[in-house]
């Protein structure tokens, strides 16, 4: 099967959406690797062993602009235009548009496939320019029509796309994000003094680790180590800092708490699965995910979890984590006290590997290649491609 991507993401963003991409890309290269996988993209990106990893494999052909279409104010039009044009060169069976858009001109003889991670943008439209707001819904609700088939990264955006943009329920497949490999070598002792040493951790500490903005609500972290002041136990908050870092830091100095939290904005993401083998807890108090990595990263690494109700988070966390009102300090304390107490803590613990054998490599890729073989058996692609 000959199969593009809009690799843009892989090859420029090393957050969620660009993890998202190399995960999927890697992942469908290995475990099907007698497939040809065309990654466009409007430009290569900066050098990184993660993109060498997950793009650059034989099996792998990376497409770029070309000729005048190389120009930065026009590369943004070949992704989004052009780039559609250019897959009958290839003669494509499927592309996948891998977050959340597909080419607005598409090619007759090419099935489409696109991932949406979330709806943030309808959920909280006050946290977006307006102008952008628009823009995001016009440019998901076309993709969404135009595809043959949409993947949501969970059930909670699957009613979201539903809900907000009329998306046909049947159109939608979930397939479950993965975690990255990184997570299934082994700390060793070694590695664990390092990463204590390097970032100066203390003993034993709670952590948070995610971007640092007000919906994440690291703020009911504070609360619940106010009103429990007696607790020798800091918090670890790790993530790209946003202009609420300030809010939260001036919380730190009313509770009183300089002593008991630490900010880190600058961890190596290969010391990250250290830093959660050695916390006590990992808390992820967020109001809204689209699917919340960080609990299955958490889980891996053998940290029992505590996140909120609502949202996506059951569908990530299983029967492994612990979960309670975003707004309820009392809870959050109930729950670290619980997870203090070595059978409760061993038997969460125990049930986290359990539950992330779901988001194993190879499953995803496997769901991700039943879509794909799904959309040619009920849309066949035309005689005119390449057998």
């Amino acid at each position: 099967m000959r199969i593009g991507f809009d690799a843009k993401r892989a090859f420029k963003n090393f957050t969620g959406l660009g993890n998202y991409s190399r995960f999927i890309l890697k992942s469908l290269s290995d475990n099907f690797p007698t497939n040809n996988y065309f990654l466009f993209t409007p430009a290569n990106g900066r050098k990184s062993d993660e993109i060498s990893i997950a793009c650059k494999n034989p099996n792998q052909k990376i497409v770029l602009p070309t000729d005048f279409w190389k120009l930065p104010v026009l590369s943004g039009a070949w992704r989004s235009v052009f780039q559609g044009m250019k897959h009958l060169d290839n003669q494509l069976e499927i592309f996948h548009g891998l977050s959340n858009e597909i080419p607005y001109i598409k090619n007759k003889s090419t099935k489409y496939v696109v991932t949406v991670h979330d709806l943030l943008f309808c959920r909280y439209p006050e946290l977006f320019n307006p102008i952008d707001v628009q823009i995001y819904k016009l440019k998901m609700e076309r993709s969404c029509r135009d595809a043959d088939q949409v993947i949501a990264i969970s059930q909670q955006t699957r009613e979201d796309l539903v809900n907000f943009l009329g998306i046909d329920r049947d159109k939608i497949r979930v397939v479950y994000q993965g975690y990255h490999e990184n997570y299934n070598k082994e700390v060793t002792p070694e590695q664990l003094t390092k990463v204590k040493a390097k970032y100066n951790l203390p003993e034993k500490y709670l952590l948070f680790v995610s971007t640092i903005e007000k919906r994440k609500n690291v703020q009911l972290i504070l609360k619940a180590l106010k009103a429990r002041s007696d607790w020798d136990l800091p918090l670890v908050v790790v993530g790209r800092a946003t202009s609420y870092v300030n809010t939260l830091k001036s919380m730190v100095q009313e509770y009183g708490l300089q002593r008991k939290v630490i900010f880190l904005h600058d961890v190596a993401f290969d010391d990250l699965p250290a830093m959660y083998k050695m916390a006590h807890v990992f808390i992820y108090p967020s109001y809204f995910e689209g699917f919340g990595i960080p609990i299955i990263e958490a889980q891996r690494m053998g940290t029992p979890v505590i996140t909120s109700t609502g949202s996506c988070f059951h569908e990530a966390g299983g029967d492994a984590a612990l979960y309670g009102d975003p707004d309820d300090p009392d809870t959050l304390i109930a729950h670290i006290e619980a997870l203090s107490r070595e059978e409760t803590r061993s038997n969460f613990i125990d049930r986290g590997y359990k539950n992330i054998a779901r988001f194993d490599q190879e499953i995803i890729s496997r769901d991700i290649m039943n879509v794909y073989q799904e959309v040619l058996e009920t849309y066949p692609v035309k005689s005119v491609l390449a057998t």
